[in-house]
């Protein structure tokens, strides 16, 4: 009878383990696509891995695949930009887009994404709220305005910011957790990104999304305040090599910018006022562009009367010195003492003219 019993009992697990699903079974309907294919990819190392590709039908489309745990995948489309983000496993995920908005449901990594997905479109909701108000106030000038606006989407940001810092704490030994991290990094300076590094568990830091945080920390601590900031070279107006060296004075600002730039060409009248007040003192002033458009540039150092060095290698977001100092978002400061060591970054408005009055005093 025990014979019986345990050959039933094996017989069970094998069946368990014949239903047990070996694959990822991705279930899309994405309205609005006009494309015929869509593909699934990831992105490594600045490569494209297609794990697989499927026919669209009146919207719909299914991929089927196996993967190693978890890990994160795009759903695209050829010719259109962006993706679809989803966190594939082993299991079902169901993809739905519409004017509603999009819904994914899959494992339990797809759960906690989605979580963290939500407080992202949450400050999204509200800088689309804001950037029509930000815009008119910009046009008419209003720099009081601008300044109120600026400080507003700040704390929503914070509030924001807060959330996912207790969500990655509860989570953080997870791989959707690095991912989230690894996600943002472009926009952290080094302080906050180490210690947002410094919550992970062994498992989440030993991914790939924890190895490229460890990468992006090692990049950005060249240029950490308290380091010396590295010398670059580019060219002025007029057509003549300038170095960041070259500029001399007690204290020095890098104002990263671009013809283009609203929230840049909003500031420019506070360093124009800085600049007038402290020039005198020891302040000097590099303006590095993000332009590739000369006529643009040299029309913007005009019109908004910066009359300070100016350089640029006209590259837009390739420019060498961005690219140096890891700048994913202008305008972009850096504050320097007579020795070039970096002081402060990203500092605008009153609590840069507090930290230069500090210097100069």
């Amino acid at each position: 009878m025990k014979k019986i019993l345990l050959s039933i009992v094996a017989a069970s697990m094998t069946l368990a383990a014949c239903n047990a699903q070996s694959g990822f079974k991705v279930t899309g309907n994405v309205q609005g696509i006009q494309v015929p294919k869509a593909a699934l990819v990831t992105f490594a190392d600045n490569k494209v891995d297609t794990l697989a590709k499927a026919d669209i039908a009146n919207g719909a489309f299914e991929f089927t695949g196996k993967v190693d745990g978890i890990t994160a995948a795009y759903i695209v489309f050829p010719g259109q930009q962006g993706g679809i983000p989803v966190m594939l496993e082993n299991t079902n995920i169901t993809v739905n887009a519409d004017q509603s908005g999009l819904k994914i449901e899959g494992g339990e990594a797809q759960k906690l994404f989605n979580q963290f997905s939500e407080i992202n479109q949450g400050i999204m909701q509200e800088q689309m709220r804001l950037n029509g108000e930000y815009q008119a106030a910009a046009q008419s000038q209003d720099q009081a305005k601008m300044q109120a606006i600026q400080e507003e989407f700040g704390k929503i940001v914070e509030a924001a910011q807060a959330k996912e810092l207790e969500l990655l704490k509860a989570n953080s030994d997870t791989y959707v957790a690095a991912f989230v991290i690894a996600s943002a990094m472009g926009q952290m300076e080094y302080e906050q990104l180490k210690e947002r590094f410094a919550l992970l568990g062994e498992n989440a830091k030993a991914s790939t999304q924890g190895k490229a945080i460890a990468d992006q920390i090692a990049k950005l601590e060249k240029t950490a305040v308290g380091q010396v900031a590295p010398n670059f070279t580019v060219t002025t107006p007029e057509g003549e090599s300038i170095s960041l060296y070259d500029i001399k004075g007690k204290v020095k600002l890098v104002d990263f910018w671009a013809s283009w730039c609203g929230p840049c060409r909003g500031e420019n009248p506070n360093v124009v006022a800085l600049y007038k007040e402290y020039q005198p003192k020891g302040l000097e002033i590099f303006g590095v562009s993000l332009d590739n458009n000369k006529e643009a540039w040299v029309k913007a150092i005009a019109d908004d009367g910066l009359i300070w060095k100016h350089g640029s290698d006209l590259k837009g977001w390739q420019s060498e010195p961005a690219k140096l100092y890891s700048i994913t978002g202008i305008p972009a400061t850096l504050l320097l003492d007579e020795n070039n060591k970096i002081i402060a970054k990203n500092l605008r408005g009153e609590a840069l003219k507090q930290k230069v009055a500090e210097l100069l005093k």
